[in-house]
């Protein structure tokens, strides 16, 4: 054996804890979460019976399943909060590129909405929302409400992301812009969003992923009411999983449908990036 072929395994042993981590808490749930998708599953009991696809067919065509709701639902909040973290995020990096002096100071706090643990932040929103405002207890207003809270934490992120991509447009453009009379507005229009392409394709897959998966909002400010209004497919597969018994199979099922609508938009992502229609 060569001498330096241990050297050579040194990387792979900084990386193994992380990995094992990874493949212990990922991957084998995964695999777990598939075999019970298969199986009417009880979480305290374990599998009583392969049921085969059953349980996704029960998702997705019995008259009892509240899948297409609830996803129905998802969407809907994931418009709203892909549409909000734009017409925020983007004039906040543009503000914040603009500014003078203190741009750091400014970058800092609209990101801290972003590292604030979610469960504060949804305490907050419900005193402001619920105990005050009384948003939450009708059903046109409650899922807006949640979209906001939503769209307040991501802004400030997405805004660093947009900055990186601002600062990577080459000044003389502009210069160009304005020697040919450009207002901002017709500078903003051809210049700022055509070289920010790729990067608000980025933020806008990246807020649709975690905005499919949107759960502590929900279940610390509305339990999915008022009359299932606010009751996303993420909240839907932990009372499943946990409050109803016998149904961990149909939580799994309900699980692994989330995930191929994600994987969806992941492998979309990738696609535009590789794809001509992006500028490079």
């Amino acid at each position: 054996m060569r001498p330096g072929f241990f050297r050579g395994l040194v990387p792979y042993w900084y990386i193994a804890p992380a990995f094992a981590i990874t493949v212990a808490f990922s991957f084998v749930s995964m695999g777990l979460s598939l075999h019970a998708s298969l199986h009417d599953f009880d979480a305290f009991v374990g599998s009583t019976g392969f049921v085969g696809f059953d349980n996704y067919r029960r998702a997705l065509f019995a008259e009892d399943s509240y899948f297409w709701l609830t996803m129905r639902t998802t969407v809907l909040y994931v418009i709203m909060s892909v549409f909000g973290v734009l017409i925020t995020a983007v004039p906040l990096a543009m503000l914040c590129r603009r500014v003078p002096r203190g741009q750091a100071f400014f970058r800092t706090l609209y990101f801290l909405p972003s590292i604030t643990p979610g469960v504060v932040i949804a305490l907050i929103f419900y005193h402001l929302f619920g105990n005050w405002g009384q948003l939450l207890d009708r059903s046109d207003t409650a899922l807006p409400a949640l979209a906001s809270l939503g769209v307040w934490a991501g802004a400030g992120y997405n805004m660093v992301i947009i900055l990186a991509g601002l600062a990577d447009i080459p000044p003389h453009l502009y210069e160009a812009a304005r020697v040919d009379g450009a207002g901002l507005w017709q500078q903003f229009r051809h210049i700022t969003v055509p070289m920010l392409r790729n990067t608000l394709v980025f933020v806008t897959v990246m807020t649709i992923i975690s905005s499919f998966q949107v759960f502590t909002s929900v279940y610390i400010m509305t339990l999915g009411g008022p009359e299932r209004s606010t009751e996303v497919i993420a909240y839907t597969i932990f009372i499943n999983a946990f409050a109803v018994a016998g149904q961990m199979g149909y939580a799994s099922a309900l699980a692994w449908l989330l995930f191929v609508v994600v994987s969806f938009f992941v492998f979309l992502q990738m696609r535009i990036f590789r794809s001509r229609s992006v500028v490079d």
